[in-house]
């Protein structure tokens, strides 16, 4: 069995407010290396703030997150530009 390249674990985001915003609510996910993925879902699902913990550019609030072994729930500013620089891209439209 492959370990898993990207791993999310009870991975949930939320914003203050009131009321406030659970954007992502426990999310658990492995990805293997050269899987293909598609994220599909309504407007508001948290198809978008998935992506931005993913890539490192939100954190979430709880759950943990690795790839390759790195926590990046953990991660300093450093570590994430790294991870950022060379394992992240984004097209936006």
């Amino acid at each position: 069995m492959s370990r898993a390249l990207l791993q999310l674990q009870q991975v949930s985001k939320h914003y203050p407010g009131h009321p406030p915003v659970v954007a992502l609510d426990q999310v658990s996910l492995d990805l293997l290396g050269g899987e293909l993925v598609v994220l599909l879902g309504p407007s508001g699902s948290g198809k978008s703030t998935l992506l931005n913990v993913v890539g490192g550019l939100d954190r979430p609030t709880d759950g943990s997150l690795s790839f390759e072994g790195l926590r990046l729930d953990q991660a300093d500013d450093a570590q994430l530009t790294r991870y950022r620089r060379d394992h992240v891209g984004f097209v936006f439209q």
